[in-house]
């Protein structure tokens, strides 16, 4: 087999692959050095690239009713590729499945057990705990995908092919610097995009296994650590490596859809088993706050904070967070969008995942906490010692179903965990190749990236600390929202340019 690796991809395997001894020889520079040094820029950070996000969701919801929704993604030559369902389930597959499984029980119910929100303004804990979930998890981070996907999708006619991730950005130097240049900016743009997405996604493969490795400790009785860590990253290094193999079709899109239907099938059977009236509470008061929260609150999120800094750990560490994947999302989402109409695109990258995003939190934390106020099982009070622990306490208050529903979830969100993973892989290996479709042939670089992402996840999965993988899993972030401006530029830039013309 003949061996092609671009300098990017050589530049990109061996950064990744140093960082990644660097946590192994000397894991506390990462829990001393790394986390207070993310905690600072989140500090200075985070709060403008949060306003600034705000702006990106009214952005894309006056585009979607403007004349600019009739427009195709990728222009009026574009033809439609995936039917609706897979489309949406590969979208939403690739955009946050895994992190909704993590947290569907525990984030609303240890803000509930914890309010955040000033109860002066958000009296029902329970709401307003589920409104503040939605701020990290809702139409804010998947508006950030639509406009990377919008950026990248050759929306404006001077875009250039779809999924060029430097484009937007040489676009804003032109007359400003020479090709010999604007090659070098590029190669840069494009090492770093790669940076954040290895991270990112790294960071959510060692998240995910916490919970992975929680539930065969629980099911299995594995309570070594390395092992079972081990057992679940081999698992989905296989999983990711197989559909990134297959590719679209055969690969990502099977494994979404089949992904979607199980949770989908997963919310229908607890529905079934528990009061449907908590849910439907907590459903309405909590939709209901989080619209007060997005229309008022989030523009100035920490006057509404009891302590502004928690706000440094959560939802800016969760923006930067799907910034680092923005990158991947993005480029997947204009290329799997081709030939939509925008308005139609953003319906189905903003607002149908939020939606989703409502229902399923609803109804697991809902019931959960409905459950625990009912038969005093202590769920809340497990939660709030460790939040790994809370979907699994629930689920066996419920019986044989219960241990169905666990096996059933961690399924789910191994398959979540390899869809996003795939997808990624699939973008990385196209950003870092001088041809577009070598990353189809060559299978070795698949590997290289797929034993990369496994291995990083690994060692980080050994420091045993949630907080450190989301602050590794934002390192790329923070250089690449200097990319995503400029990006933003070059994509306002092409409009203005079209338009005078």
């Amino acid at each position: 087999m003949h061996l092609h690796i671009t300098k990017l991809e050589k530049t990109a395997l061996l950064v990744c692959f140093t960082l990644t001894a660097i946590a192994f020889l000397a894991p506390q520079l990462l829990t001393d050095h790394l986390q207070p040094l993310i905690n600072s820029a989140l500090s200075l950070l985070g709060a403008p690239f949060f306003l600034l996000v705000n702006f990106l969701l009214l952005a894309v919801i006056v585009i979607a009713i403007s004349p600019l929704g009739r427009r195709k993604v990728g222009g009026d030559a574009a033809r439609v590729e995936f039917g609706l369902f897979g489309w949406l389930s590969m979208l939403f597959a690739a955009g946050m499945g895994s992190g909704l499984i993590f947290w569907g029980v525990a984030e609303p119910a240890l803000h509930s057990v914890n309010p955040v929100l000033k109860q002066s303004l958000y009296e029902n804990t329970q709401t307003s705990g589920l409104a503040l979930t939605l701020v990290n998890w809702g139409a804010h981070a998947w508006a950030l995908y639509a406009v990377f996907g919008l950026v990248l999708g050759g929306l404006s006619t001077k875009s250039g092919e779809a999924g060029d991730i430097a484009a937007p950005v040489i676009n804003v130097t032109k007359g400003v610097i020479n090709s010999g240049w604007q090659f070098k900016l590029s190669f840069s743009i494009k090492l770093i995009a790669i940076f954040a997405i290895f991270f990112g996604v790294v960071g959510t493969i060692a998240n995910s296994t916490l919970l992975l490795r929680k539930g065969l400790e629980l099911k299995l009785g594995i309570e070594s650590v390395l092992l079972s860590g081990l057992i679940i990253i081999s698992l989905i290094v296989v999983l990711y490596t197989v559909s990134a193999k297959l590719g679209l079709k055969k690969g990502v899109q099977a494994l979404s859809k089949f992904n979607v239907l199980l949770a989908f099938g997963m919310i229908i059977w607890l529905m079934f088993y528990v009061p449907l009236k908590p849910i439907i509470d907590i459903a309405i008061g909590g939709t209901w706050d989080y619209i007060q929260l997005i229309t008022t609150g989030t523009w100035q999120l920490e006057s509404v904070l009891k302590d502004p800094e928690w706000a440094n750990g959560w939802t800016y560490n969760y923006y930067f967070w799907w910034l680092a994947w923005g990158p991947f999302v993005g480029v997947f989402l204009a290329k799997i969008s081709q030939g939509r109409p925008v308005w139609q695109y953003i319906i189905g990258v903003v607002f149908v995942p939020t939606l989703v995003t409502i229902i399923w939190f609803s109804v697991f934390s809902g019931s959960a906490i409905a459950w625990d106020q009912t038969h005093n099982a202590g769920i809340l009070a497990a939660i709030k010692a460790d939040y790994t622990q809370g979907l699994f306490v629930f689920f066996e208050q419920l019986g044989w179903q219960g241990s169905i529903l666990i096996w059933s979830s961690l399924l789910l969100l191994l398959i979540f965990v390899a869809t996003s993973a795939d997808s990624a892989i699939l973008i990385i290996k196209e950003l870092s190749s001088s041809n577009k479709n070598a990353h189809t042939n060559n299978t070795v670089n698949l590997y290289s990236w797929s034993f990369a992402l496994g291995l990083c996840a690994f060692i980080l999965l050994a420091q045993n600390n949630e907080p450190l993988n989301r602050s590794v899993a934002i390192i790329g972030a923070l250089p690449f929202l200097v990319i995503f401006i400029l990006q933003l530029v070059g994509f306002i830039k092409e409009f203005l340019s079209e338009f005078k013309h």
